[in-house]
């Protein structure tokens, strides 16, 4: 350090080296992947490689004892996730800094693991996998709200078994990120969102995975948002094996997006399977009616044959019948018509002999009556005498003395007045 002309003026050195110092100061934990390792080498002091983070790809450039990379209990190889615990410094000559490391760990699924299992017990306290507050997936439910990526498989793997299998679903897809650091916070966002819109079931699926790429669904904030929604949550992440803190939380807990698929649409499923059952219950009672039909129609068409034969010999029958009608029609007709001319003698005969006798006894009658004859009577030299009113008289005390009479003869009529009467 030298003063010039009232300055205070710095060597490169002198800077570096006071750069080194303050850098040595700075010691922290560091999370990266291994990249640039190029193991252990006798040639060089350290082990060299870089820490990079994954996201971003930026590296830090990091040195280690062989001592400690030799005493690690796990290998240290490109792509490794570990935790490194060291101070920064400079290599004065190049004026690049390095990280200079005292500690390295494994990280990864070991540590999400740990990591993992704490957050399990801490839930578990809250009571956020307590079974009897599960909310319970309505019977048929058509009115699905899914939560996932839209270029996913897990996506496609739902859509065949519930609307590709059944039209009556009506799917709201919230497109999210399902891994990375995003990820948990856009899921929760879309939970909430789903949760005020009176969906039947809200649907939170992904495809398997390490327990790096499932990291957002051990969230403890997507936790608390499945707890706390009111619309039944199904969860269906990784494979079988995969178990995440999603799952444990949530009303209803899926093996795979697949098996998710088919939870919802399982009430479909059996009435499908019912339906099947009884369509071929149908198709055995259709069957079978129409054996005994076609039994019953075998017997018919036998007796029918029959009776067609039989019929087929009628119209002969009919008309052997029909000459032997006529000939005993002719034959009875002759007989009736030999006793008919019989009986039109006799009753002729009868005839004239009854009209004979009435003709001799009319003759006789009015032989009578022209003897009796009130004409006859008067011309033997009676008369009949009539009052004014035209009444005959029979008995003189019905007429007074002094009365006009007329009197019939049998040659006109006489003007007549009592004069005298006789009893």
């Amino acid at each position: 350090m030298k003063n010039i002309a009232g300055k205070t003026v710095y060597t490169v050195s002198e800077v570096n080296a006071l750069a080194r110092q303050t850098l040595e100061n700075l010691s922290f934990w560091v999370e990266g992947e291994i990249s640039s390792f190029k193991g252990l080498n006798n040639h060089y002091r350290y082990v060299y490689f870089d820490l990079k983070d994954p996201q971003t790809g930026y590296k830090l450039p990091c040195i280690l004892e062989p001592d400690i990379y030799k005493s690690l209990d796990f290998e240290l190889s490109q792509g490794s996730k570990v935790l490194a615990l060291g101070s920064l410094t400079l290599w004065e000559k190049e004026a690049k800094f390095q990280m200079y490391l005292v500690k390295i760990e494994a990280f990864g699924e070991g540590f999400l693991l740990a990591e993992l299992e704490r957050l399990k017990r801490k839930l578990s306290k809250k009571g956020y996998f307590d079974s009897s507050i599960r909310r319970k997936l309505p019977s048929y439910p058509t009115n699905i709200a899914v939560i996932t990526s839209t270029v996913s498989d897990a996506w496609q793997d739902f859509k065949k078994h519930t609307i590709d299998m059944f039209g009556v679903f009506k799917v709201a897809l919230f497109d999210v990120v399902v891994q990375g650091e995003k990820s948990a916070s856009q899921i929760v966002k879309a939970i909430k969102a789903a949760d005020k819109m009176n969906f039947d079931a809200i649907v939170l699926i992904r495809g398997g995975g390490s327990i790096e790429d499932l990291a957002s669904f051990n969230d403890e904030q997507l936790a608390d948002a499945i707890f706390a929604a009111k619309t039944c949550i199904v969860v269906g992440v990784g494979h079988e094996k995969d178990v995440t803190i999603a799952q444990l939380v949530a009303d209803v807990a899926a093996s795979t997006p697949t098996d998710a698929a088919k939870i919802i649409s399982a009430d479909f499923i059996r009435l499908e399977e019912k339906l099947s059952e009884t369509l071929i219950k149908i198709r055995w009672l259709i069957n079978n009616k129409i054996n005994s039909y076609s039994q019953q129609l075998d017997l018919f068409f036998q007796k029918l044959s029959y009776f067609i034969k039989t019929y087929q010999e009628i119209p002969k029958l009919l008309n052997h019948l029909q000459k032997s009608l006529i000939h005993q029609q002719r034959i009875t007709m002759s007989k009736h018509f030999q006793k008919l001319s019989i009986f039109k003698t006799q009753f002729n005969n009868f005839w004239n002999l009854i009209y004979q006798q009435n003709l001799n006894n009319l003759k006789s009658l009015k032989d009578k009556f022209t003897l009796l004859s009130p004409t006859n009577i008067l011309k033997r030299g009676y008369s009949i005498a009539f009052s004014q009113e035209g009444q005959i008289i029979k008995d003189s005390s019905g007429v007074d003395i002094g009365s006009n009479l007329k009197v019939k003869l049998a040659k006109g009529q006489l003007l007549s007045k009592v004069l005298a009467k006789e009893l």
